[in-house]
């Protein structure tokens, strides 16, 4: 009998002691005693803990100012808040940066990102959720995923066809991005039931061929213009010979060949770099740069030589294309990639001088 009473007297304060712990934990609740900062917040005082308060209004590239800025963009896309400032880590370029950002920009416009930005004179940006992974459309997209996928692989290809004609691999691959993208949005079943699964570049067979989307006449045309000392478009007698063929071969058989190769993509990107090199050779003539504008040069590889006509104004055009929702033309798609931070690991920001 002393044995129950005992028992009845402790499981009575075991449960008592319960009953308190659970009116504990309510109160606390109400009075916001057991609230912990969101990550958002925890992200906050990561970037800030050692940036200024106060930051000169001019000082739009300075450390503090680039690390505020990304902190603003991470909030609606921070996979390209994190590509930006690995771009600035990579090159402390505050120039490039602020390009970056401005380019990035252009997706949330009418949001309060730009007014975030502005804010960053102070140091101060309001906690936003994020609303999407980067700041462009087009990298949202499964057509992009399965691009990136095939750069990655070939990155040693793009470098190296990059080196040879002497380009940026972020230049060059912005008209080979617009000739897929081109493919696969109208492409939709064979991208779904076939390209997206293997994640393979598509190859045109067409009216353009290979993964570059090119003509053969125009294959024909970049060939000629190296061996041309007479033409605005000759690089010099150092890339003469940065093509050649099997002593004996039929050169118009062996060209088809290089570039319809879904194997060996060497040819494809070496012939997409070759002619930016040889269109902007002849913008420089005339007196125009364009040999770090990818809006121009993605333009141009899109349009052709017989429609790069030299001019003081260029601007982004090309054949319109719809990517997830939004509409682009192929000198956007080269810019924003340019800009993007996408794949800059495998292609880091380097000069597109031939003599870097």
């Amino acid at each position: 009998m002393r044995f129950f009473r005992a028992f009845a007297k402790t499981s009575f304060v075991i449960l008592a002691l319960i009953g308190l712990a659970f009116v504990g934990v309510f109160v606390s609740m109400q009075f916001g005693w057991t609230n912990v900062r969101g990550t958002i917040a925890e992200r906050n005082n990561s970037f800030f803990k050692n940036i200024p308060k106060t930051a000169s209004a001019n000082s739009n590239s300075s450390q503090a100012v680039i690390l505020c800025k990304v902190h603003a963009l991470a909030n609606f896309a921070p996979q390209t808040a994190q590509n930006i400032e690995n771009a600035y880590q990579q090159t402390n370029d505050g120039s490039l940066a602020s390009a970056m950002f401005s380019v990035a920009a252009l997706r949330f416009a009418g949001t309060s990102l730009q007014s975030n930005f502005d804010m960053c004179a102070t140091a101060t940006v309001p906690d936003l959720t994020p609303v999407t992974q980067t700041a462009y459309a087009w990298a949202d997209s499964a057509e992009w995923g399965v691009m990136k996928s095939a750069f990655v692989r070939d990155q040693d290809t793009i470098n190296r066809a990059a080196r040879d004609a002497g380009i940026s691999p972020r230049l060059l691959l912005g008209g080979i991005i617009g000739e897929q993208f081109r493919f696969f949005t109208s492409e939709r079943d064979s991208f779904k039931q076939y390209f997206e699964p293997l994640k393979v570049l598509a190859s045109l067979s067409k009216f353009s061929y290979g993964i570059a989307g090119l003509k053969p006449e125009t294959a024909q045309l970049i060939e000629d213009h190296l061996h041309d000392s007479t033409s605005v478009f000759y690089l010099g007698s150092e890339m003469e010979n940065v093509i050649a063929y099997p002593d004996g071969s039929d050169h118009d058989t062996v060209r088809f060949d290089r570039i319809t190769d879904t194997k060996n993509t060497y040819y494809s990107y070496l012939y997409a770099g070759l002619f930016m090199r040889e269109v902007t050779n002849q913008w420089k003539a005339a007196g125009y740069d364009i040999a770090e504008r990818p809006d121009a040069l993605s333009t141009l590889y899109n349009l052709g030589f017989n429609r790069s006509i030299p001019k003081p104004d260029p601007a982004a055009g090309g054949a319109p294309i719809t990517v997830n929702g939004q509409l682009y033309n192929f000198g956007d798609l080269g810019y924003q990639f340019y800009y993007s931070g996408e794949l800059i690991q495998e292609f880091p920001y380097v000069s597109s001088s031939p003599s870097q």
